[in-house]
């Protein structure tokens, strides 16, 4: 079969479903068109299901037709993926769902190993999500056509949590699994799983950090401005001049510390693990917990309104005027967090799993910053 084919059907077989059918390729309607002729049924994966257990039947009559809209066929020496990442799942610790999962794969990989190489440079025809309880994902793809050369899985970051993971530093590397179920399930179990949690906590930790240090200089040059009553320029501010600095500092005060609304909370519940018996530095967590609680009603606006569903009524506001609004509001929080910045890190580095936060290799996380001068709220902006 040549590579590349822009239509094909690749057959393997099921123990639950029979002989199922995933279609691919550039052209995968050329595909779904042969396999609906021939009278195969789509599944709820994406995938398609032989009529009737006569598999030789099935594959019979499907061959022709998919001649006739130009789409290739492949029968797989391997037992169905689905079903392999059902017989994981279930090995798992805690409660995990396995989906058959097609369609572009490398916007959401967060790999540094080999599973992201062999989806930017070969063709995946599909592969199969793993998802916790707890909301972690994995991507479980075969390797190779050979059965004895296991499986490939890696990390899936949450597009509710990250835009962008691609050659992200912090990317765990995927790993090689075993053919057998128990082994695989036993590789991702011991190997993968702490090596997956040391990198999201340590990113995490990055995002938080570096949004919290730019807060911090923008918080020093408008802190500058209302004790002089000047600009940076050394103009003297009237209260319309005022009202224009705190609407300028609340709106990017809002950009910076989304990602600490963000990424924070995920970082506090192992930091609660890691400070109990020590109530100095709990005392800390709870601070912070609750000064990220108190923001959150702004950050759910702040997501309904970027919603393309969302009513009307919560779109109305200028994109500016909104975020200049929850960044008011958020103030004290970002106090809070600036001024146990410093508290934060070293506690978040002793909860990270596994021992201490390792910085990646472009440099790591500063130790400290200048105190925090605590002047008093800035006025809320007239209408």
């Amino acid at each position: 079969m040549p590579p590349n084919h822009p239509a094909e059907i690749t057959l393997a077989y099921s123990r639950a479903a029979g002989l199922v059918a995933i279609a691919h390729g550039e052209q995968y309607r050329w595909a779904h068109t042969a396999l609906e002729q021939a009278g195969f049924t789509k599944r709820a994966d994406g995938s398609h299901s032989a009529p009737g257990p006569d598999v030789r039947t099935a594959a019979a009559k499907l061959l022709p037709l998919a001649h006739r809209y130009r789409t290739a066929v492949d029968v797989s020496a391997r037992p169905f993926l689905g079903d392999i990442a059902d017989r994981i799942a279930v090995l798992l610790p805690g409660t995990w769902t396995a989906q058959v999962w097609q369609g572009d794969l490398l916007p959401w990989l967060w790999d540094s190993g080999e599973l992201v190489q062999t989806v930017e440079h070969q063709r995946v025809p599909y592969a199969a999500k793993l998802t916790s309880d707890t909301g972690v994902e994995l991507l479980l793809v075969e390797r190779g056509e050979d059965p004895q050369l296991g499986y490939l899985v890696g990390a899936l970051a949450s597009h509710l949590e990250f835009d962008n993971s691609y050659d992200n530093p912090y990317a765990p590397s995927s790993i090689v699994l075993p053919a057998q179920p128990d082994l695989a399930a036993e590789a991702i179990t011991d190997a993968f799983l702490p090596a997956y949690d040391r990198a999201l906590h340590a990113r995490r930790l990055d995002a938080v950090v570096t949004a919290l240090d730019e807060l911090h200089a923008e918080y020093d040059d408008v802190t500058a401005i209302w004790i002089s009553g000047r600009s940076s320029d050394g103009t003297v501010l009237d209260g319309h001049g005022v009202m224009e600095v705190n609407r300028t500092f609340a709106e990017r005060a809002w950009r910076t510390f989304r990602p600490v609304l963000t990424h924070a909370p995920g970082l506090l519940n192992q930091c609660g693990a890691a400070v109990a018996g020590r109530s100095a530095d709990a005392d800390i967590v709870v601070q912070l917990s609750e000064a990220l609680a108190s923001s959150q009603a702004a950050l759910d606006a702040w997501r309904h309104s970027q919603n393309p569903a969302a009513q009307p009524s919560a779109r109305l506001l200028p994109p500016a005027e909104v975020r200049t609004r929850l960044g008011l509001e958020t103030v004290p929080a970002i106090e809070t967090w600036l001024a146990q910045r410093d508290a934060f890190v070293r506690i978040a580095r002793s909860a990270k799993p596994g021992g201490p936060a390792q910085p990646p290799a472009h440099g790591a996380v500063p130790s400290s910053l200048p105190a925090l001068q605590r002047p008093s709220h800035p006025p809320a902006p007239r209408r």
